[in-house]
């Protein structure tokens, strides 16, 4: 697994270990060829950005442990990135929860128009 980080940022990889804060080469969170293939999937720096984000949650969600002297909370580190990721969806337009709205005619089916009875059809009551 390879890290690079120019500083630059004229480069996609560059633009999302920036807006990550993923830059040290000591203990990085995602390597070249992952961040690499966010950008791919997502489509955009932006896209890649959160779903970054989100795999960093992940990691951060392991349960804080404490051995002899040894203690490692993960609690205040993920605020930060639920912060950050947050931050980020505003900046690049990514709304936090999608859904799709259909009105249905009646409330006891699942029909989204009107029932046409204009072939002719009889119905019960006009017997």
């Amino acid at each position: 697994m390879t890290f690079t980080w120019l500083g630059t940022l004229a480069t996609d990889l560059d633009k999302v270990r920036f807006h990550l804060g993923d830059t040290s080469s000591d203990g990085y969170w995602l390597p070249d060829e992952t961040i690499t293939a966010l950008i791919a999937s997502e489509g955009s720096v932006g896209g890649a950005v959160i779903a970054g984000l989100k795999y960093i949650l992940t990691q951060l969600s392991r349960p804080d442990f404490r051995a002899d002297w040894l203690q490692v909370s993960n609690a205040e580190a993920r605020k930060g990135y639920e912060m950050l990721l947050s931050e980020k969806r505003r900046e690049f337009g990514v709304a936090a929860i999608s859904a799709t709205v259909t009105h249905v005619y009646r409330a006891d089916s699942l029909a989204t128009a009107e029932s046409d009875y204009s072939d002719g059809a009889v119905s019960v009551d006009d017997e």
